[in-house]
């Protein structure tokens, strides 16, 4: 069998044997071409603007600046029309005359502005086109424009930039991924995110640590961080099927693509850039742990002991008393008076975090090339390093290279390669009853001891948290600092290490030839492998405080998960003028994939002692294997036709065959068209008075369909392995079905954009509407037939329409100062309209607290759950439920099958325990009556709102002063129905035993068991009690909150040191910056952070797993996870 590696260099073999034979004809393309060089300047401030596109119209002939503005490449001898765009300028074009063997100069000038319709894509278009040429919106992220912005990786890159593009953080962990969603859902079960290439090859899109290893949600990364940022010229992203059509089935979730940098000719150039920062945890965004003594000390306990038969041993199991939690903390506890520890504030510090990065780029005009590395380290705001080897942790190698060849004036070689080697580790955390950061905000302070336990005996030193307590003199052992009372202490989870350790390589072959100026041929193949290695650790001996009772023997599971993708296109492109009115250019080939991935895991638990490490040491080992492998080709072909450079009329399509398809399912043909109409061009408008008010005027329409396939063993029928006494048998598995098809999105978008003031300011402005027909989802046969799993069939729909619109100002253009100012949003609305008759389906399975829902009529992700009873002055006429009368409340503690008025209340409030007349024992026995609106029998199907907001953008500015100073910031925001699942505070404030330790709950429940607690007192907190009541049977209720926020994402100031003082140093140039991320938050939500979720970046292999619901619409639940970090970096940058 041939390996991987031995493929891959019979493909550079390859590769290099082309590029020695494109090379002997370089001596001879010399003789007939000249050469054309310059500098670009900003026509405001005359500093240099790189990355700028200068090329020969009609061809393929061109280069970017480099960061000095100068540009220099090789033209056929002769008169040529040179022309220049970069995003944020308007194009210019010049008439330049070539003299064969002769260098010939032509500076060229760029000025700003608002709207950029002569920029050019490549995505989605078959071809390099015109933004204003296309009907359908492509948008375009210019890296150069970020160089001064707050970002680390690819995620950061995207967040905030293009209204419809959602970039979605989980948490603060370090190294964490960011989940993608573009235009909410496009599907009910396949893959939400949007499908990714780099340079025009399909790379791995997916997260998390594999099949068989979790974290409990949080510190997920991502292996679309694994892209160099520094190596990035551009990214584009497509928003939708009537634009990403011709990439067929998989991408009517979106589609990015990432452009690397190349160089341009003349002497090497170096850049090196060192960046350091810290990384701090908002720590007011936590709410200290409360608690209160019971007991003031053991002869209270005793005396207030409900007979004469109990004895003092009856005390010895309770909570630490008062005057021994004096003695732990240093401070005095009475009885019944809460007080607070910051438990988990004293597990965060002050992370840091290192980037240093150095490229170098230079050429011939014949050969260009770019090399670049980069190293990043960060070491996030997790702490508690005194209480075991659990931490946050990121480190990263980046490599990249380009190389362009230019052998003859119409032939184009290039090579790209990327590689990334990364480090990556992260605590147990988020919604695991064994994960570090869940167990320090469980805490109780009233139960924080230095004893191992009920038992007080023990050998070694109990671990305190700092600045929280001290052990009680002459105790010794194992103990209870952080108050658990339950699963295990901080300091034993603290014990287990998820590591990840992850080698990632993307390559490509691009060849470009124009035998004539008509026809262009293009092919290029490429494979992106990563090779993941991901481990789970617990050592012999992790019950350190002697609490825990799940694997005290320890444990280690190895996750081995290696992807590989080749893609593989070729497409020719026709440019023919049609008489003097019409331009036809057709575009017509083929792209194939192929995709495998294999995950294999072994587990072994039980260590015989300690030191052992290794899996195999394990006396119960466990292996687990999946191997998936899908096959998608596809034909596309697009004709447009333009008429008089100001209207264009686009029609194509895509035929599709991929291996995930059922047996009765043939291909797949995908349509698209749209138009594209400028007023602004036509030769009248130029001369008319409103020119200079209405300078730019577009109009576009697209139409277009793309779809989803469904996962690689859906359409079988399978059975599984059974392990039994008797021996080894078969049961049923998959359910499959030979006429699964992929699901079909039909998109239609229409759209403007408008420049005024000579292009000073900018509106684009579009409307979409998407349909999912054919959506997969799950359907339950009767179980008679032999399976109880669900079945994949195509029996759901959604419908889904919004609006997008940007704002861009240049308010102030002058050669001192120039101030630009944006901003976008985007308002979504979706419903699933259709789920085939199949029932609804919840994140989180069995899991109660978890109420989204996917359910016909509502918009995906809903959240259903309990309520109480109302007020009848909310209940809609005609509406028949039970209600509130005034005067009364929503108890029956006296269960008399009536509403507790506050006198009924009173008389049941007296001292709780045995002898309460309403049987009322403790703050559980409390249970407030909940409603049933529609008499169904169901308590729990109200609707509680929605998890993705109406509305979502941002905005920002910036600023050039004096030329050398730089300023830009950038804010964000969330609004309209939004509503987060806040799980943190309905665990901390209802749950008996690892809750009730927030302020209010604690304050209530001190109140309700206090001997000396009046009625009144008691009646007060009973009602306050009504307000934090949650959990089973109540699921839902008390754990929704408005998620609305506006977060200042970005901050910095960038200067720019003169190039005269650059140059007597001996350098091009020098940038010194200062930057934060995350500088502020603003909201009304009371939980951790709004933007926290349980499930982090998961796996998302379109085709090769079936994401399912959980990681599709698992969205806004906050659950024990770390707040959004601030960063604060410190960098410079330098060239010569």
């Amino acid at each position: 069998m041939t390996s991987p590696l031995r493929r891959i260099r019979v493909a550079l073999s390859l590769g290099a044997a082309i590029v020695l034979t494109c090379a002997g004809a370089l001596s001879v393309g010399a003789q007939t071409t000249g050469v054309i060089r310059g500098k670009v300047i900003d026509g405001a401030t005359t500093r240099p603007v790189d990355g700028a596109q200068v090329y020969v119209a009609g061809t393929e002939l061109g280069t970017l600046t480099n960061s000095d503005g100068q540009y220099q490449f090789a033209v056929r001898a002769g008169t040529v029309e040179v022309r220049t765009r970069r995003v944020g300028y308007a194009s210019t074009t010049k008439q330049v005359t070539v003299t064969a063997g002769q260098v010939t100069d032509a500076d060229i000038t760029l000025n700003k502005a608002a709207i950029a319709l002569d920029a050019v894509v490549v995505t989605g278009t078959g071809a390099e086109t015109e933004k204003r040429k296309l009907g359908n919106t492509v948008a375009t992220i210019d890296a150069a424009a970020l160089r001064n912005a707050p970002v680390q990786d690819v995620s950061e890159m995207l967040a905030a930039r293009e209204a419809g593009v959602s970039v979605l953080p989980s948490g603060g962990l370090t190294g964490e991924g960011a989940r993608i969603r573009i235009r909410g859902y496009a599907s009910l079960s396949q893959p939400n995110e949007p499908i990714v290439y780099v340079d025009g090859v399909r790379v791995d899109r997916s997260g998390g640590f594999g099949d068989y290893i979790g974290t409990g949600g949080g510190g997920s990364p991502s292996r679309l961080d694994d892209i160099n940022p520094e190596a990035i010229e551009r990214i584009e992203v497509l928003k939708g099927a009537a634009a990403a059509t011709l990439y067929g089935t998989e991408a009517s979730a979106g589609v990015i693509q990432v452009f690397t940098k190349t160089g341009s000719r003349g002497s090497p150039r170096w850049d090196f850039m060192s960046e350091q920062g810290i990384v701090a945890d908002p720590k007011n965004r936590y709410e200290d742990n409360w608690g209160f003594a019971r007991y003031a000390n053991l002869g209270d306990c005793v005396a207030r002991l409900p007979d004469t038969t109990s004895t003092q041993s009856d005390c010895r199991g309770q909570p630490p008393f008062a005057d021994a939690l004096s003695q732990f903390y240093g401070t005095t506890v009475t009885t019944y008076t809460p007080f607070s520890r910051p438990f988990f504030k004293s597990l965060l510090e002050t992370g840091y975090n290192s980037n240093y990065s150095g490229s170098v780029s230079g050429g011939t005009p014949s050969v260009t090339y770019y090399v670049n590395g980069r190293y990043a380290r960060e070491n996030g705001p997790w702490g508690g390093r005194n209480l075991g080897p659990a931490q946050d942790l990121d480190h990263s190698a980046q490599g990249s290279a380009s190389l362009v060849l230019l052998p003859t004036s119409n032939v184009k070689i290039r090579v790209n390669a990327e590689y990334v080697d990364r480090f990556h580790q992260t605590p147990s955390n988020n919604n695991n009853i064994f994960g570090a950061t869940a167990a320090a905000l469980f805490g109780k302070p009233e139960l924080a001891e230095c004893y191992a336990g009920s038992v007080r005996t023990g050998t070694g030193q109990c671990a305190v948290p700092d600045s929280l307590g001290k052990p009680i003199p002459g105790t010794i052992g194992p103990g209870n600092p952080f108050g658990q009372a339950a699963f295990a202490t901080v300091r034993e989870n603290m014990q287990e290490q998820i590591k990840q350790n992850v080698k990632h390589f993307t390559g490509s072959l691009n060849l470009a030839y124009q035998p004539v100026s008509e026809i262009a041929l293009e092919g290029t193949l490429g494979v992106d492998m990563v090779n993941q290695i991901s481990t789970d650790f617990a050592p012999f001996g992790r019950d350190v405080d002697k609490f825990i009772s799940s694997d005290p023997d320890g444990f280690k599971t190895i996750d081995d998960r290696t992807r590989r993708e080749v893609t593989a296109e070729g497409k020719v492109t026709w440019t023919k003028k049609l008489g003097e009115s019409f331009q036809s250019t057709l575009v017509g080939g083929g792209q194939g994939f192929v995709a495998k991935l294999e995950d294999a895991a072994e587990v072994g638990e039980h260590f015989p002692g300690p030191g052992l490490e290794i899996v195999s040491a394990g006396s119960t080992p466990t292996t687990y294997e999946r191997i998936l492998e899908t096959v998608n080709a596809g034909a596309f072909a697009q004709e447009q036709l333009g008429y008089r450079d100001f209207a264009f009329l686009t029609v194509g399509g895509r035929y599709d065959r991929n291996s995930a398809f059922g047996k009765t399912s043939e291909g797949v043909f995908y349509p698209k068209a749209s138009i594209s109409v400028q007023p602004s061009s036509l030769p009248g408008w130029a001369g008319a008075a409103w020119r200079s008010t209405l300078s730019t005027v577009r109009l576009r329409g697209a139409v277009g369909q793309s779809g989803l396939q469904p996962g690689a063993f859906d359409k079988f029928t399978t059975f599984g392995p059974l392990a039994s006494e008797p021996g080894p048998g078969l049961v049923p598995d998959n359910l499959g079905n030979a006429n699964l098809k992929p699901e079909k999105a039909t998109e239609w978008e229409g759209g403007a954009e408008i420049g005024v003031l000579h292009d000073r300011a900018a509106v684009d402005v579009t409307y979409w509407t998407r349909v999912t027909r054919d959506a997969l989802w799950l359907r339950q046969y009767a179980p008679s037939g032999g399976f109880r799993r669900v079945q994949l069939s195509n029996i759901g729909r959604i419908d889904a329409h919004g609006w997008e619109l940007g704002l861009n100002v240049l308010p102030i253009n002058r050669s001192d100062v120039s101030v630009k100012v944006f901003a976008n949003t985007a308002r979504l609305h979706e419903i699933v309209t259709s789920l085939g008759g199949a029932p609804p389906l919840k994140v989180g399975g069995s899991y109660p607290r978890y109420r989204n829902f996917v359910k016909e009529g509502y918009a995906p992700n809903s959240l259903f759950g309990a309520k109480l009873v109302q007020p009848c002055s909310d209940r809609p006429a005609g509406a028949t439920y039970a209600c509130l009368q005034p005067g009364e409340n929503a108890y029956d503690l006296n269960g008399d099958g009536k509403f507790d008025t506050d006198a009924d209340m009173l008389a049941c409030l007296t001292p709780l325990g045995a002898t309460n007349p309403c049987k009322l024992t403790s703050l559980s026995s409390l249970l407030p009556v909940r409603v049933d609106e529609d008499g169904d029998g169901d308590f729990l199907d109200h609707y509680l709102g929605k998890s993705t907001p109406d509305w979502a953008g941002s905005f920002g500015l910036t600023a050039t002063i004096v030329k050398n100073f730089e300023v830009s910031s950038l804010f964000e925001y969330k609004v309209g129905n939004y509503t987060i699942t806040n799980l943190t505070y309905a665990f901390r404030n209802a749950n008996p035993v690892i809750g009730r330790n927030s302020q209010r709950a604690a304050e209530v429940e001190a109140t309700m068991l206090n001997p000396a607690s009046t009625p009144q007192q008691r009646l007060a907190a009973a009602k306050e009690w009504l307000s934090l009541k949650a959990l089973s049977p109540y699921d839902g209720l008390n754990q929704n909150e408005n998620g609305k926020f506006l977060r200042w994402r970005e901050l910095s100031l960038a200067y720019n040191l003169p190039t005269t003082a650059s140059q007597r140093l001996g350098l091009r140039y020098i940038t010194l910056k200062a930057s934060v991320r995350n500088l502020a938050l603003w909201t009304g939500y009371k939980g951790i952070d709004p933007e926290l979720n349980v499930y982090g970046r998961g796996t998302a292999d379109a085709g090769l797993d079936l994401s399912g619901i959980d990681p599709n619409f698992g969205e806004a639940i906050d659950a024990f996870g770390l707040a959004l970090p601030r960063r604060f970096t410190f960098s410079v940058r330098f060239g010569f």
